[in-house]
């Protein structure tokens, strides 16, 4: 990651989290943050594919979490029905952390309609999005605040509408609990 990108995803999260009327110890919802950006969500089930897209799709369930779909200037994003709902939270933001940062796709490919269809970000890119994407859903100094506070994993997760692996990895990778 590059120098002062940690420092920069905690301020993007106070950013969001003000934009929005919450405080900085607030759950930020990824449906209305999504909103606020003007990122259509789309129901996977509205979608208009052929029967055996939409089969294959739910058979490989596993393979995909989410995509990103561009027409010119304006995005959508579709996540998988088939994941818990802390996996398409997780999920989600994810995509509006590769969309926020205007990363750039190392492949992008387009449906007959001329759809955009966004994949293969680099490594790099693929490692600030999960970052951001972390830092919007549980920021460091909530992290500090709930953990200060004796809060469990499982009652940090459960405050930010995260899995609680999710909350150990952003335990373990901001070293919180070893401070």
């Amino acid at each position: 990651m590059r120098r002062g990108f940690k420092s920069e995803a905690e301020r993007i999260s106070l950013a969001a989290r003000s934009a929005l009327g919450l405080g900085p110890l607030d759950r930020l919802d990824p449906w209305e943050y999504a909103k606020h950006l003007k990122v259509v969500v789309l129901n996977f089930d509205e979608l208009d594919l052929a029967a055996e897209h939409r089969q294959q799709l739910a058979l490989d369930s596993d393979s995909w979490s989410g995509m990103t779909l561009k027409v010119e200037s304006e995005f959508a994003i579709v996540l998988n029905p088939h994941h818990a709902p802390t996996r398409n939270c997780a999920t989600l933001m994810h995509e509006l952390a590769h969309i926020i940062l205007k990363h750039a796709p190392a492949r992008v490919e387009r449906s007959s309609t001329g759809m955009m269809l966004l994949s293969d970000y680099s490594e790099e890119q693929e490692d600030e999005a999960d970052w951001l994407s972390a830092a919007l859903l549980i920021p460091r100094h909530a992290l500090l605040h709930y953990r200060g506070s004796s809060a469990s994993v499982a009652q940090v997760a459960s405050t930010f509408g995260v899995s609680p692996a999710l909350c150990e990895w952003r335990l373990r990778m901001t070293g919180v609990d070893t401070q």
